[in-house]
């Protein structure tokens, strides 16, 4: 019965973002979406679908081609999509005061990693209180600084502010400019910023937090504790390299360098242009989409635990500790063996994602290829542009990059061979040779 219940939890979470994606392509193929009044190729409405769906923020249309009916289409797609939908559904019968049933909390509960039972509920409900708190004030910061930049507007203004809190905190990186939040003022591009960075903590860590605070647990869990320090350490290790690294033309403020570090994992908002940054900007950049955000978070990537614990365990054996450690716990060996297995995929897909978009076109830049299918795996929304110049069949590998970098390589591999299965015989151990 329990893997009946996994199974079923994973498949209808797959269906789900198919569904919505497929819905979501039909929407954008009305005429009534394009501001010329034709409705876009079925590649393309599959394209923007996916992207606002899977929160990516790759375009094959700039959004600001789109009338306000179309915008509004992509700002649900976004929302639904970063709550993800099995999520959403849940909340749902909360609101309604039905509650969770045994079956649906064990769903909730495997399809966030294996969080406490106990807490499946309210962790449901953090979830919406979290977001619509943190959009709400987003959008007060965001309208403010659009209200500074152009007054009289208010109607436009307060449209692009909703929609930029909801693609911010979703770590979209959908905006209805075409050039990003180049020419903002900085209050918006503040908002978009914080937006970003509470997204992609989790909700993990901010439940954890949450209990401290009402005193139901001593101290935060060493999860949190992860990824409160991987994220410290990224932003501001990755505001000091970009702005070492600087422009082609000279330097780049402190600002532009602490945005670009902070969106640069899974939000994908863009302060300087992307062709303006030399290529050492752009090895530091893919990196950190590499890495991504947090387990449970809005954002994508291999996810920040992931590479921590990668490294811890690559410390411990320099340092000839047979345990991996964190915050002194030891961390049980399959979660790090996982951890090196997700960083392979991860590596495998974007690699092979660039060699497919290579083949298809017949040739271009191998440089913006693996760019942009880094982008798209891990949902970031980065981009040199080359999407919109690819072919049917380019188009259709981004797609299906995002696809996977939203629902998890592993949640897909999970679901075809099942989980881990106790074994019931003992093997001899026996060396082998390496390095």
């Amino acid at each position: 019965m329990f893997k009946s219940i996994v199974k079923r939890g994973q498949f209808l979470f797959l269906i789900s973002f198919v569904a919505l994606i497929l819905t979501g392509t039909l929407l954008l193929h009305l005429p009534i979406i394009h501001k010329s009044g034709e409705p876009l190729r079925w590649i393309d409405a599959l394209f923007m679908a996916t992207t606002s769906v899977c929160v990516t923020g790759l375009t094959t249309v700039s959004l600001s081609d789109f009338t306000w009916f179309g915008q509004l289409v992509i700002t649900i797609l976004i929302q639904l999509g970063g709550l993800g939908i099995m999520t959403l559904s849940a909340s749902i019968l909360l609101a309604v005061g039905k509650g969770l049933s045994f079956s649906n909390s064990l769903m909730v509960s495997r399809l966030n990693d294996n969080f406490s039972l106990r807490g499946s509920e309210s962790l449901t409900r953090t979830v919406i209180r979290y977001t619509l708190w943190c959009e709400a004030i987003g959008f007060v910061i965001i309208f403010t600084g659009f209200m500074i930049d152009r007054k009289g507007e208010i109607l436009l203004s307060l449209w692009q502010s909703i929609m930029l809190s909801v693609s911010g905190f979703c770590n979209a990186g959908l905006s209805p400019f075409p050039d990003s939040l180049i020419n903002c003022h900085w209050i918006t591009q503040f908002g978009v910023c914080c937006e970003g960075i509470l997204g992609g903590l989790g909700v993990y860590v901010i439940y954890d937090i949450l209990q401290v605070v009402k005193k139901n647990q001593m101290h935060i869990r060493v999860h949190s504790k992860i990824v409160l320090t991987a994220t410290l350490i990224l932003l501001f290790g990755g505001t000091l390299l970009l702005k070492i690294s600087g422009t082609k033309t000279g330097c780049i403020s402190w600002w532009d360098s602490f945005f670009m570090s902070a969106t640069s994992r899974t939000a994908g908002f863009n302060t300087i242009a992307m062709n303006d940054l030399p290529k050492v900007s752009a090895a530091i950049l893919a990196a950190f989409m590499m890495i991504g955000v947090a387990p449970g978070s809005t954002g994508g990537g291999m996810k920040v635990t992931t590479v921590f614990l990668a490294l811890a365990a690559i410390w411990s054996t320099v340092s000839g500790n047979r345990d991996v450690l964190c915050f002194k716990r030891k961390i049980p060996m399959e979660i790090v063996l996982r951890s090196f297995a997700i960083i392979v995929i991860f590596v495998i897909l974007c690699v092979g994602g660039m060699m497919l978009i290579d083949w298809v076109n017949h040739g271009g830049s191998t440089e913006k290829y693996l760019f942009e299918s880094i982008s798209a795996l891990t949902t970031t929304g980065l981009s040199y542009g080359v999407s919109a110049g690819l072919d049917l069949y380019g188009k259709i590998v981004l797609v299906l990059l995002m696809f996977l970098g939203r629902v998890g390589p592993f949640t897909i591999l999970l679901f075809f061979v099942g989980r881990e299965k106790p074994g019931h015989l003992q093997y001899p151990s026996e060396r082998v040779i390496i390095g």
